[in-house]
């Protein structure tokens, strides 16, 4: 997990260790998508293609979309070891190399937030869509542990590099809707909990640190401002008195999936 910025190189650590936690909510998503056989659907920001491949699995034709070259040869390389056919490209979802309509449906996990310009990401969204097509797309609330550590360590880069990254509120239905009402678009809102858990606090940190991109990518900035150890002790702190296993380490994140219907 981390917070949206458009500097992050997701090509660096290893994001499909950490992409396996995510499994459940891309069900989550794919399963309110209803996803029918023959139709076609767009994987936004697809990752290691989660939610592509289960699209894939219910019959559609599917094309994952992503801007990181190795994690679109992990997606390809999952796809033909599961035997599902689906297709996977290196693209920006805010200039999607696809005509207009040329899909029914439009997913994302938690990859749309992602985006440096919501409001462009947005737009591309809806316009690769048919008329009548759908959109859903999974979004953090900002509540739990999880999040809480996350803050801990963005609000010490703001302070180590004195730039903020803009954010766009995805988790706000009235913020969505201000993007969806141009098109228009409807938006339902759909509430999830994601759990998470590790052998301890100290090894899903640490799983963290060596894995994720945004994690690989800050740690360097803290360390040359001499706050790294600091901050990543209160995020420990955090992950502790959050932690709702006492053998190990479990936690909830509540997310959001919101689903968008493009008028016909």
């Amino acid at each position: 997990m981390g917070s949206p910025s458009q500097m992050i190189d997701w090509d660096v650590g290893h994001y499909e260790q950490m992409a396996v936690e995510l499994g459940p909510v891309a069900e989550h998503v794919v399963s309110l998508a209803h996803v029918q056989r023959g139709e076609r659907v767009v994987d936004l920001a697809t990752g290691t293609g989660n939610a592509a491949l289960l699209a894939a699995r219910a019959g559609a034709l599917v094309t994952g979309v992503d801007t990181a070259p190795r994690l679109i040869d992990v997606a390809r390389s999952r796809a033909v070891a599961e035997g599902v056919d689906a297709s996977f490209v290196v693209a920006d979802m805010q200039a999607l190399p696809f005509e207009d309509g040329s899909f029914d449906v439009a997913l994302s996990v938690f990859g749309l937030i992602f985006a440096a310009d919501a409001s462009r990401a947005f737009d591309e969204m809806i316009r690769v869509l048919r008329p009548a097509g759908r959109a859903l797309f999974s979004v953090w609330v900002p509540a739990g542990a999880i999040d809480a550590m996350v803050a801990t360590f963005g609000r010490a880069l703001v302070a180590a590099t004195g730039r903020r990254p803009p954010r766009f509120a995805w988790h706000d239905a009235d913020a969505v809707g201000g993007l969806a009402v141009r098109h228009p678009a409807g938006v339902q809102i759909h509430e999830g909990q994601l759990r998470i858990a590790a052998a301890s606090p100290e090894a899903y940190l640490e799983a963290n640190e060596q894995q994720h991109p945004v994690s690989v990518a800050g740690r360097p900035v803290l360390e040359r401002a001499g706050t790294y150890g600091r901050v990543r002790n209160e995020a420990l702190r955090i992950l502790r008195e959050g932690n709702e296993d006492p053998q190990a380490f479990c936690v909830s994140s509540p997310y959001r999936v919101i689903e968008v219907h493009r008028s016909g």
